[in-house]
């Protein structure tokens, strides 16, 4: 695709690309013993961007679903939230991606159905909002395969050549995408245009084997990774830069349901950064709204104004996070 030689004007603040889909959840259950199923819609870059918009932002999702009534869900509860979703793909090929799951205490069984979220094909249209949002957020779920994989590559690309703050979180399951080599290789190349990751120790451990922290973060660094947000769970999450590491606490839950949290961390981190906090402090804010989403039950859990999350979970005002 070629390069823009003019960035378009500045309309969203975030955009995120990746997957959209359905989730069936069963609770108190197992998957062959589910009686019943919940639909929800999931998936990073819906929820990334659902969840930034009841913060107060802008938001614009770039993903590809079936054409299907699925598909039409989906579109239709993205823009119940006022997110943009006027250039989501719908295939007539791969019907839209599927997630069975069921939960028993803290136990989760998933099975997923992959369709047609891989299916991204990057257009003019979607780097044209990418460009036009102040971070653009890349989803590592997508990065198992061809197309998505190109898709997210080229939109991080050619965000980060007008100056949009481009985001990696380099996902990577075993389960999905088995061959670890192909992953490093993958995450290796597509660093080279995010200004940030966002690993979890499970994604560092899946990607690399068990290792300290301290060396979770070296490998990412020796990887080509720039700043480098490691989230730890009760641990809090370490912000480095290569040479010096921050250590960000972790706000006290009561663990309810751990679905979605990483979505919601991540569309707080955002309304931080896009608010002028420093980004150990806007990452100090995501681990609030996480812990609001994790002592609560559901996948997509409505947030109240920043300032209510964190005074009541801080007891201070937004502006002095």
């Amino acid at each position: 695709m070629n390069d823009f030689k003019v960035p378009p004007t500045v309309l969203y603040d975030v955009t995120t690309v990746g997957e959209a889909y359905v989730e069936f959840r069963a609770e108190d259950t197992t998957l062959p013993e589910a009686p019943a199923f919940e639909r929800r819609i999931a998936g990073s870059a819906a929820l990334i961007s659902i969840y930034y918009s009841m913060l107060g932002g802008k938001t614009n999702c770039i993903a590809s679903v079936g054409a299907d009534a699925f598909g039409t869900y989906v579109q239709n509860m993205l823009r119940q939230y006022k997110v943009n979703a006027t250039t989501m793909q719908f295939s007539r090929d791969h019907p839209t991606t599927l997630l069975f799951s069921a939960r028993q205490g803290r136990i989760v069984q998933s099975t997923f159905y992959r369709l047609a979220d891989w299916q991204l094909h990057n257009t003019k249209d979607h780097v044209t909002l990418a460009q036009s949002s102040r971070i653009v957020h890349g989803s590592g779920f997508c990065l198992w395969k061809h197309p998505g994989r190109h898709s997210i590559f080229e939109i991080l690309r050619l965000a980060k050549k007008f100056d949009s703050l481009t985001v990696l979180h380099p996902a990577y399951e075993p389960a999905i995408w088995r061959n670890r080599n192909d992953a490093q290789t993958t995450i290796k190349k597509t660093l080279q245009f995010a200004d940030i990751i966002t690993p979890s120790m499970d994604d560092a451990e899946h990607l690399f084997g068990k290792a300290t922290r301290e060396e979770q973060l070296k490998n990412y660094h020796e990887m080509g990774a720039g700043t480098v947000i490691l989230t730890m769970g009760k641990q809090g999450a370490l912000v480095s830069d290569g040479t010096k590491v921050v250590r960000v606490p972790a706000v006290e839950a009561v663990i309810v349901d751990p679905s979605g949290v990483h979505d919601a961390w991540h569309a707080a981190l955002y309304y931080g950064l896009n608010n002028h906090k420093p980004l150990a402090n806007a990452t100090y804010f995501a681990n609030a709204v996480a812990a609001y989403v994790l002592s609560r039950p559901g996948s997509l859990i409505p947030l109240p104004a920043p300032g209510e999350i964190t005074q009541s979970l801080l007891d201070k005002p937004f502006e002095d996070v």
